[in-house]
């Protein structure tokens, strides 16, 4: 009998192939007291070894940066950013002196204390970081016994590898003539081995957590990175139906490819634009690849993962970088949104987040209010980044008319300040702000007052006017966008922006899954931001509907009141239209 395990879909795709379990480079970690005389030989032994874990590191470096992009590349500098951190490295030899223990046992309680730490924060993408320690780690000990570490470089069968977590290294070193897909037990999708697997173009599917141990080595398998499961073991007819998806799959992905740089204008002569998403820098060449006409969402929270928080000057460079690269093309930068479910290590320093509640707390725009300094100094960042293309700036969470009256003046006289130093930006930014409470959906006419662009965040938006936690499986069920009371805060805010001439975006997850693109472009969007992985699915739905048939589509759902009906509906349109694509 088949066994079928499920997963998050990192990199999408269908392969089938025979199963390869990587367990990586097995290190031992001895454990013994050293003498007196045997200490500077011990820091000798850490020091060569440290300079050959950064040559390595720098030369993984180096060939992502040629074969792929310097942004990829640069994945690898937090790696040796580590590596050269004074701190961790005085901090390893004052222990050695100290508890004269030798130096694999001191790094593996360092590496031990800073996973801990990091198990400690309640966000995922710092979590997601523990592989990146663990990745060097091993690569220090193994250097200190000169053992050699193992690769999946040197595979040479086509293969689906299954492992309970890949470096980032090891994702680097795949060989992708031989490495059809792969699967990991932990990890989530903004894992850096994840943004390689996307960029590499092979099929992924993460923290499957028992996947390890439910295959044999050389099962066959089939990996379906479109749906998030696993097939261990599969029927001749699954083989013979995946085979059929398979060829399907390359079939509309040459397809899709003709579509890259031609317009997003639906059958009726309606051009609709198409933005991309960005989590992390490292994405832009992968957004640019599909054809996206700018950013809609650029999240600046990946510059603030350290415990120390960062300076001016280096959130000038992050934002200068992407700005410039996507020049003419516009980029709207959100502030700062922590709190709720994603708390950073620095803001335990400036809050306490020991929240009954907080979703509810202190979050996003209520957090830099409250800690000026933060904002003003990511505020003077965007805007002195502004001067080198076209930018927007958006402010997250604002759910009342004396929070956008506030930021405005701080940015007011931020901007004061800037022009008496001399230092050149955007006089003329456009300042927008998140619509993604139902305060915000409600008083859209007023806000409106205050702003020159509305975005509309789906996730929150959904969250906060069904009073459903998105996070609690218990209660996941009441978690849906085609509730008839979102549905019609929608189309309020769409109603708003109109009468008001205010441009509007949507920018949540619906944004960007194809099943929904009819009732988007029905209830009046025009500009929709989203990831990579479907941009051009969604370029193919724009141009093969006409506005009024999703026009016609959403007066029919507002007819009907339950969520289950509105979806059956919806979905069932969109399947009959689109029978290949994925709901």
């Amino acid at each position: 009998m088949p066994i079928i395990i499920k997963g998050i879909i990192a990199s999408p795709g269908i392969k089938i192939g025979k199963a390869f379990i990587y367990r990586g480079t097995n290190v031992i970690i001895p454990k013994y007291i050293i003498n007196e005389n045997q200490i500077e030989k011990e820091i000798s032994r850490f020091s060569r070894a440290l300079e050959k874990t950064k040559k390595e590191i720098m030369e993984i470096q180096s060939q992502i940066a040629d074969n792929l992009s310097k942004d990829l590349g640069d994945i690898f500098l937090s790696h040796i950013m580590v590596l050269e951190d004074p701190l961790i490295e005085q901090n390893a030899i004052d222990i050695v002196r100290k508890e004269k223990r030798n130096i694999e046992w001191v790094l593996n309680d360092i590496s031990l204390d800073l996973i801990s730490n990091l198990n400690s924060i309640n966000d995922d993408y710092l979590r997601e970081r523990i592989i990146d320690i663990s990745d060097i780690n091993k690569r220090l000990i193994s250097n200190l016994q000169d053992t050699e570490i193992k690769t999946l470089r040197n595979i040479k069968n086509r293969v689906i590898v299954f492992s309970s977590d890949l470096t980032p290294s090891d994702t680097a070193m795949m060989n992708k003539k031989y490495v059809l897909a792969f699967v990991t037990d932990k990890g989530g999708n903004t894992t850096h081995s994840a943004i390689m697997a996307r960029a590499l173009e092979i099929p992924a599917i993460v923290g499957c957590i028992n996947g390890t141990s439910m295959v044999k080595e050389g099962d066959t398998v089939i990996v379906d990175a479109i749906y998030g499961k696993i097939i261990i073991n599969p029927s001749e007819k699954d083989i013979k139906e995946y085979t059929r998806h398979q060829e399907d799959l390359r079939l509309q992905e040459i397809d899709y490819a003709k579509l890259t740089h031609l317009p997003a204008v639906t059958m009726d002569n309606e051009e609709i634009t198409i933005l991309g998403n960005i989590e992390l820098p490292e994405e832009k060449e992968l957004i640019h690849k599909h054809g996206a006409q700018g950013i809609g969402l650029l999240r600046s929270e990946f510059l603030f993962l350290d415990k120390s928080l960062p300076d001016e000057d280096r959130q000038f460079i992050e934002y200068k970088n992407v700005i410039e690269y996507f020049n003419p093309l516009n980029v709207t930068i959100r502030t700062l949104d922590v709190g709720g479910d994603k708390i950073y290590s620095f803001t335990k320093e400036y809050n306490d987040y020991n929240e009954q509640n907080p979703s509810l707390g202190c979050r996003a725009i209520r957090f830099s209010l409250q800690n000026i300094d933060i904002l003003i100094t990511q505020l003077r960042a965007i805007l002195r980044a502004s001067h080198y293309g076209n930018v927007k700036l958006m402010f997250p969470m604002i759910s009342t008319v004396e929070e956008i009256i506030k930021v405005r003046e701080i940015l007011s006289e931020i901007m004061d300040n800037l022009k008496n130093k001399g230092i050149p930006f955007d006089e003329n930014i456009p300042v927008g702000i998140m619509i993604e409470v139902p305060s915000a959906a409600i008083n859209a006419d007023i806000l409106s007052m205050y702003v020159d662009f509305f975005s509309v965040g789906t996730n929150d938006l959904v969250q906060y006017t069904l009073a459903v936690d998105r996070l609690n499986e218990n209660i996941a069920y009441l978690y849906n966008a085609c509730n008839l009371s979102i549905l019609r805060l929608l189309k309020n805010v769409i109603s708003v922006s109109i009468k008001n001439s205010i441009p509007l975006s949507i920018c949540g997850e619906i944004a960007g899954e194809p099943k929904f693109t009819m009732l988007l472009l029905g209830l009046g969007f025009r500009n929709l931001s989203m990831s990579s992985a479907f941009i051009n699915q969604i370029k193919r739905i724009i141009r093969s509907v006409t506005i009024t048939e999703c026009e016609a589509l959403v007066s029919e759902l507002l007819q009907i009141g339950k969520t289950e009906e509105i979806e059956s509906k919806l979905f069932s349109i969109f399947k009959e239209k689109f029978p290949m694509m994925v709901i």
